[in-house]
């Protein structure tokens, strides 16, 4: 799995190369790492990657070995339980039988030997029993940002490793039951690392996620074909938002757990460094040209090898500097920075969340159309219709169709509506906000693609401004509004 966004990472992981394809600590990116893992369990061709569509052609750079054809695009980001569903049905294509490893691809393991033996074991598992089986680590502190596993009875079998039932899984619990939880010996961190037949995880979806199953098999019935793309794209959306370990690994009743006794840490905060980098005399870690004066404790950064980083008199501070922006902090306030990236969204400096691409990347494209539009309208011969959210772009209208970039402003909305012959489709550009779609409601980001069906209800509300290309059937006048801030006719 390597569609994660790496937020907590920023400024160093962003969205368009989030913390999986950087080199955070050890030799080559984590992704490549998660990879060099792989090959030790499986042959090149069972290897899958799923990621997003925007990250492809940096999963194809980073890993050029890697049957293409294995690489399943995410069309948009709804949590484990859909990305695993979705890699489960390309492989059941192959041999329902099979077993198939989940592994995230931003873990750091040092001890990759003792990695393989216990993961060779939780095939054996899978593959003779038909259980869905997990990977704990046994805790060496009382950790809050990681779930946890409760131990059942031994099962019983001939195996290499300790086998368990799983009693019990706990969410991120309090440092109070963190604190109990280690002094039981009854319990192991959940690795997110998941073991099962292909056809086995499938059922689970089917018993304890049956909404998730359904839009499953309807991608299913077109994997292959000419409308695979299409058909992905729209029902993916309308997925549930949920992990595997909420959505089926808490309510299974046929799951096991292999106690991993190997080095691991899944790299969640720049304070996690601490756990797996070599550090100086006085505690701090040196990711940079750097010269330190009466600094305890400190982590820094800097993407450029010739910037100098002088640090004196700070003790427990995080300083990453990169092309474009400079992260000073406390450490304790490590884990708050989605806090922060939020604040950027909210302000209008989402340039800041992406790196900043030339002209001829998607990215630049993106944000080039949407400055010329916004600030300039640049578009000779173009028909422009102000609205009292916002504007559009007519760029083509025709007997057949209708081209439209629209432009929302942030705390604005469309009215809530829906047509009766109209049939549209909206790709989004720029922007964050919320797509009401049916009895769905989507997060809006760029790369969203959705196809409106004539009698479905919609309305696109922007918490940032939002730019979106439409693509419409011609019946311009064909809009029932059931719902307007504006004070329009219905």
């Amino acid at each position: 799995m390597a569609g994660g966004r790496g937020e907590r990472f920023w400024p160093y992981s962003r969205a368009d190369y989030p913390k999986q394809f950087l080199s955070v600590v050890g030799e080559g990116t984590l992704l490549q790492q998660t990879v060099r893992r792989a090959l030790k369990l499986v042959p090149p061709d069972d290897i899958y990657i799923v990621t997003g569509q925007n990250l492809v052609d940096t999963v194809k750079q980073q890993v050029p070995d890697l049957n293409l054809k294995n690489i399943i695009v995410e069309p948009v980001g709804r949590d484990t339980a859909p990305c695993i569903g979705l890699a489960a049905l390309h492989l059941v294509r192959r041999d329902p039988e099979q077993v198939m490893i989940v592994l995230p691809a931003d873990h750091f393991i040092s001890e990759e030997d003792t990695f393989v033996d216990t993961l060779h074991v939780a095939k054996e598992l899978a593959g003779s029993t038909g259980f869905l089986v997990t990977v704990g680590i046994r805790p060496n502190r009382p950790e809050t940002g990681y779930g946890y596993i409760r131990l059942g009875e031994s099962y019983p079998g001939e195996w290499d490793k300790p086998v368990f039932r799983v009693k019990e899984f706990t969410e991120k619990p309090s440092l109070e039951k963190a604190l109990s939880f280690l002094s039981t010996n009854q319990y192991l961190w959940n690795s997110g690392m998941f073991i099962w037949k292909a056809k086995a995880i499938l059922e689970a979806i089917e018993c304890y996620l049956p909404e998730l199953f359904h839009g499953l098999k309807r991608i299913e019935a077109c994997l292959g074909s000419e409308r695979e793309a299409s058909i992905l794209a729209q029902e993916f959306l309308r997925l549930p938002r949920i992990s595997i370990d909420y959505g089926v690994m808490e309510k299974a009743d046929k799951a096991l757990v292999v106690p991993g006794d190997f080095a691991w840490d899944d790299l969640g905060t720049w304070t996690a460094l601490e756990r797996v980098s070599e550090v100086d005399d006085n505690g701090n870690i040196l990711q940079a040209r750097a010269v330190l004066k009466e600094t305890e404790g400190a982590i820094i950064r800097a993407e450029k090898e010739d910037k100098l980083i002088v640090a004196l008199g700070v003790k427990d501070i995080l300083i990453v500097d990169t092309e474009d922006v400079l992260l000073v902090a406390d450490k304790s306030c490590a884990s708050k920075l989605k806090e922060v990236i939020l604040e950027l969204k909210h302000r209008g400096l989402e340039q800041y969340l992406s790196y900043k691409g030339n002209s001829n990347d998607e990215l630049g494209v993106r944000k080039a159309l949407e400055l010329l539009f916004i600030r300039d309208r640049a578009f000779p011969g173009c028909h422009v219709q102000e609205k009292p959210w916002g504007r559009e772009l007519w760029w083509s209208v025709t007997e057949k169709y209708v081209g439209k970039v629209i432009y929302v402003q942030g705390g604005h909305s469309l009215s809530r509506q829906y047509h009766r012959v109209k049939q549209e489709t909206m790709m989004f550009l720029a922007g964050e906000g919320t797509l009401e779609l049916g009895e769905e409601k989507l997060s809006i980001s760029p790369g969203l693609t959705v196809d409106i069906l004539p009698g479905t209800i919609h309305r696109v509300s922007a918490t940032t401004d939002i730019t979106f290309l439409e693509v419409s059937t011609p019946e311009l006048e064909d809009v029932v509004r059931l719902q307007d801030e504006y004070g329009r006719a219905r």
